[in-house]
């Protein structure tokens, strides 16, 4: 799975092995937050490391700064994955216990706005619905959310 990263000889210390002794875990913990498979995150790590470390300009940075960069890169590159968002929601799997007890379009616009940070506006223009439906479902949502955990 990791053999490309593993593979490469050191050579610098901006190259794609820098960065994955340092950012690696973190990124893949940022990523599993979002995507919630585990091969999937784990692919999408390879893909945006690797894509960060070509567009990457070595300038000199801070490791606080290059790791917002990368996250950053990382949030746009997952917000502009090929799935939209009710294929993603069919993909992962309900691991809270309380999502279990949303209706469909609560679970996409609850993970929508939780998960990747779309905003209302954003997700009622793409779900085709008001924006003020749209705030409905989020209230709703979180609010069985809570009687689901007991709050």
């Amino acid at each position: 799975m990791f053999k490309a990263v593993l593979n490469i000889p050191p050579a610098e210390p901006k190259d794609i092995r820098w960065f994955y002794d340092r950012y690696a875990a973190m990124l893949l913990g940022y990523i599993n937050g979002i995507v919630k498979d585990k091969q999937q995150s784990e692919d999408q790590l390879v893909k945006i490391l690797t894509s960060f470390t070509q567009d990457f300009v070595a300038a000199e940075k801070s490791n606080q700064h290059i790791w917002l960069e990368l996250r950053q890169y990382a949030q746009n590159r997952l917000n502009s994955a090929v799935l939209s968002d009710r294929q993603l929601i069919q993909k992962q799997s309900v691991s809270e216990p309380g999502l279990a007890s949303l209706d469909d379009l609560q679970k996409i616009v609850f993970k929508a706005v939780y998960y990747h940070g779309k905003s209302i506006s954003q997700l009622a223009i793409s779900l085709n619905y008001g924006e003020e439906e749209i705030r409905n479902q989020l209230k709703l949502a979180i609010d069985k959310m809570r009687r689901a955990r007991g709050n």
